[in-house]
């Protein structure tokens, strides 16, 4: 993922689904991860390709977008061992 149009997004609940969704119909280069796959399943098979950790998706990205839900979780995502940072 080295295109300028490349995305990371992590977190695929209710409202990340939707909106990752989104940019995949808009041509958008999406990798994604969630804490589990099957979570982001609609957008894996909608082309979006799988990170194994939120710093996978992140490489390469123009941008990353988290939509996790709580404090810990963003720090864990963000930060954390496998974070994005």
């Amino acid at each position: 993922m080295s295109s300028t149009n490349s995305v990371a997004w992590i977190g695929s609940g209710v409202m990340g689904l939707s909106m990752a969704g989104h940019l995949l119909k808009a041509g958008h280069a999406v990798a994604v991860h969630s804490r589990t796959k099957d979570r982001a399943r609609p957008l894996l098979d909608a082309g979006a390709r799988w990170a194994e950790s939120p710093a996978e998706a992140a490489r390469g990205a123009a941008i990353t977008f988290t939509m996790v839900g709580y404090p810990h979780d963003v720090r864990e995502v963000i930060l954390g061992s496998s974070g994005a940072l």
